[in-house]
């Protein structure tokens, strides 16, 4: 027995108005199927397949986006001065002075003086808000993302990259320097000319590359007027530190005829120094090579001074959403005494 042909369009415009009930993908009633035969022919649109999700499969490890080393710190050092609440940072700096006269019974000349300086740093504030909303953290959730605590370490790893680079470069308009720009450092020297043309180490030998490197110690040399000497400076009192970017690092490894680097002439003529690398050494006027002395006399020469590493200043909850304002402050790098430092561009 043939099931009776009913009116489809009149049947969906009933169950939609009176019942709520759309069925957009049924097109007609059947009119094969009879009754005991077990057959029935298709109404919905034709289709074979599941959706895509429910053969994804979906990895739980997150894979973290690889960032720029925060280098600075590990370079030249750091340290907490102050707090968020001051403005100034000042240093007090002593230097020896005076004359001598010939002797005489009554003669009343030669004194010795004192010549005192108080240099100043400005520090520089800055701030990042982590925010989320109640549906967002549902629905990261489904991926199994923690998504409050994920906008915290980027807010933080932001303001961190900030500080890196005030480390470097200081805040402009603000007394407030960097490692590269303090303006106490004394003009970088220039490379020897190489065999194959030009001063930088792309075409340079081992030997001419090891021979800038001791240009530069003969400069730190000219400018501490023998305040460092070989058996001064290498000491574990008082280390040298050589910093290239990472551009120009690969070229240390460089060998001459007899199979030795660059590296290991410094190792073996400079047992005490220590080699680094920073992205921003590769500078817009070339690529920058600092030779310095990490600390003389107990003093260090360079110190990334910072009032406020991390402060959280409480989560607020808003209507469906929240969010937390996450500070950090900076003093850029304190420079003591430049001639302690010594620099060659063009490499």
């Amino acid at each position: 027995m043939t099931i009776q042909t009913k009116s489809w369009v009149r049947d969906r415009t009933v169950l939609e108005n009176e019942f709520g009930i759309h069925l957009p993908n049924v097109v007609d009633y059947t009119t094969n199927a009879r009754v005991g035969d077990g057959a029935f022919s298709p109404i919905t649109a034709a289709n074979n397949a599941i959706p895509a999700q429910f053969t994804t499969y979906i990895d739980p490890q997150i894979i973290e986006v690889l960032i720029a080393p925060l280098k600075a710190a590990q370079i030249y050092g750091e340290a907490k001065k102050g707090d968020w609440l001051h403005d100034t940072m000042m240093f007090t700096v002593v230097e020896p002075a005076g004359d001598i006269a010939a002797y005489g019974d009554f003669n009343q000349a030669g004194y010795s003086r004192m010549n005192t300086d108080f240099p100043q740093r400005q520090q520089f504030l800055v701030q990042a808000f982590a925010e989320w909303g109640d549906r967002e953290v549902g629905r990261a959730g489904l991926a199994n993302i923690d998504l409050p605590s994920r906008k915290r370490m980027a807010a933080a790893l932001l303001l961190n990259h900030w500080q890196n680079q005030s480390y470097f470069f200081g805040v402009a308009n603000l007394q407030n320097y960097g490692a590269l720009n303090d303006p106490g450092l004394l003009p970088a020297i220039t490379p020897t000319t190489k065999t194959a043309g030009g001063t930088t180490w792309e075409n340079a030998t081992a030997m001419e590359i090891y021979n800038d490197i001791q240009k530069l110690y003969r400069q730190l040399q000219s400018q501490t007027k023998g305040v460092i000497h070989l058996d001064n400076a290498v000491d574990m009192d008082s280390p040298l530190k050589l910093v290239v970017s990472n551009e120009v690092q690969a070229h240390l490894l460089k060998t001459n005829e007899y199979g030795i680097g660059v590296i290991d002439l410094l190792k073996k003529n400079f047992p005490n120094l220590v080699q680094m690398s920073a992205p921003q050494l590769s500078t817009e006027g070339g690529e920058l090579v600092q030779l310095f002395v990490e600390n003389y006399q107990g003093l260090d020469t360079f110190t990334c001074a910072f009032s406020e590493k991390l402060r959280s200043h409480g989560v607020v909850r808003e209507s469906s959403s929240m969010k937390e304002k996450l500070t950090q402050g900076s003093w850029g790098a304190v420079l003591t005494r430049p001639v302690l430092v010594a620099q060659m561009i063009g490499v």
